[in-house]
């Protein structure tokens, strides 16, 4: 019984230790997922793209005239953003419709 316990307690120690580096792993998996859309643009697109998002302070609507939100539109559609939110949350979530759902929810709330 004590030998149980000890191989329990052993598990529990080990398990908890790569649970915590298993959220690590899958933040440098969507890090290099996000990577590679990056360099789907073209050098001086992601300089413009890296303009339009520090003008827009997270409130594009707001912050942006209506030509700036079109062509930050426009580099975001090039970049992919829906399949990297559909690659992202596959990354965290293992099934194989989540992805596809969160790529169709981001596809369809920015029409």
């Amino acid at each position: 019984m004590l030998v149980a316990l000890n191989v329990a307690r052993r598990f529990g120690r080990r398990s908890s230790w790569l649970a915590r580096r298993l959220w690590i792993i899958a933040l440098a998996d969507v890090a290099l997922l996000t990577r590679s859309h990056w360099k789907r643009l073209e050098r001086e697109e992601r300089r413009r793209l890296r303009e339009l998002i520090r003008k827009g302070k997270l409130r594009p609507a707001k912050n942006l005239s209506a030509r700036e939100r079109r062509e930050a539109s426009e580099l975001f559609d090039k970049m992919g953003y829906a399949e990297l939110a559909g690659g992202a949350v596959k990354r965290f979530v293992p099934l194989p419709f989540v992805g596809r759902t969160a790529e169709y929810v981001v596809r369809r709330t920015n029409r």
